[in-house]
């Protein structure tokens, strides 16, 4: 392989993040030209076509691109980290740790872990994606998240998986719901109910096949893709729902005027992990986030 730098790797990401040789360039606070000069002498060293140019005048990588974009951002993070790995495991406590976390936990946990974080380690700047399991798993896959929070059953292969909390489905009820004080209810008992469901896939997928696992012929009312919404409607009475539940979460249903009950069918396990990059070594940062979600969720409410 021919000889390249870490400016020019930087330059190719920076073109893969925007689509754009011009705002690449504008973005890193170099000409156009030098840009361009920049890349094409990187494919020159690397004796491959990188990119290639679209019809709407936007910049696509080749096969070989997108394979060095992974490569890329991992190597970029490395040295990144080399000087604080150098220095100690306190200089490691300082930069960005780019999390990204299921649209369904994110209101659960990120919260709490930019106020752990800024607690115990101010000079650590937290950022977080929004998202569905898939894309966060290829997020992380090509180095584009430091680490993703989400459910097992979601998890594809190519991804390392780290068991962050036991997590089970519960029936979320009115708090003045004639079953909410039972120790746990079937989907038959409810069977004659409407729902109101988690609309993001494969969230609601999930619950409905749940319904069917249980013989079931679910009578869905509403969907929605804002827990709060949900719960309101809950609340009221009109429907009930199927959520996730870890230790360290009911607080959050406090004063919602909402019941959760524990599902007495047989369910597949499905934790909430850690998704990683396998093979990479992890900067202390990411693992104190990891250490600090599974601190946040074995804490009771």
């Amino acid at each position: 392989m021919g000889e390249f730098t870490l400016r020019q790797l930087e330059y190719f990401v920076a073109v893969l993040d925007h689509g754009s040789l011009t705002k690449a360039a504008s973005e890193s606070n170099i000409s156009q030209a030098a840009a361009s000069m920049a890349i094409a002498q990187l494919e020159k060293n690397l004796g491959l076509d990188l990119l290639i140019r679209t019809r709407a005048k936007r910049v696509e990588p080749t096969p070989a691109g997108v394979e060095l974009g992974v490569r890329a951002r991992r190597i970029l993070r490395e040295a990144a980290d080399l000087q604080g790995a150098l220095r100690g495991s306190h200089q490691d406590m300082r930069g960005r740790v780019v999390i990204g976390c299921m649209i369904a936990i994110s209101p659960r946990l990120i919260p709490e872990l930019i106020r752990l974080f800024a607690a115990r380690w101010p000079e650590v700047e937290l950022d977080f994606v929004e998202g569905n399991a898939e894309e966060l798993q290829r997020a992380v896959g090509e180095g584009e998240l430091d680490v993703a929070f989400i459910y097992s059953l979601q998890a594809v292969p190519g991804v390392e998986i780290l068991t962050v909390a036991a997590s089970r489905p519960q029936f979320m009820l009115a708090a003045d719901h004639p079953l909410a004080h039972r120790a746990s209810l079937r989907f038959a008992d409810l069977a004659h109910e409407e729902v109101v469901l988690f609309d993001v896939p494969p969230s609601a997928e999930r619950v409905i096949a749940m319904f069917h696992s249980a013989g079931i012929e679910r009578k869905v009312r509403w969907r929605s893709v804002v827990a709060q919404t949900i719960r309101g409607i809950v609340a009221s009475g009109r429907a009930y729902s199927v959520t996730n539940v870890w230790p360290g979460i009911e607080s959050l249903y406090t004063g919602a005027r909402v019941a959760l009950v524990p599902i007495e069918d047989k369910l597949p396990l499905n934790e909430l992990v850690a998704v990683v990059a396998p093979g990479v070594s992890r900067p202390r940062r990411v693992e104190e986030v990891i250490s600090a979600a599974r601190e946040l969720t074995r804490q009771e409410a």
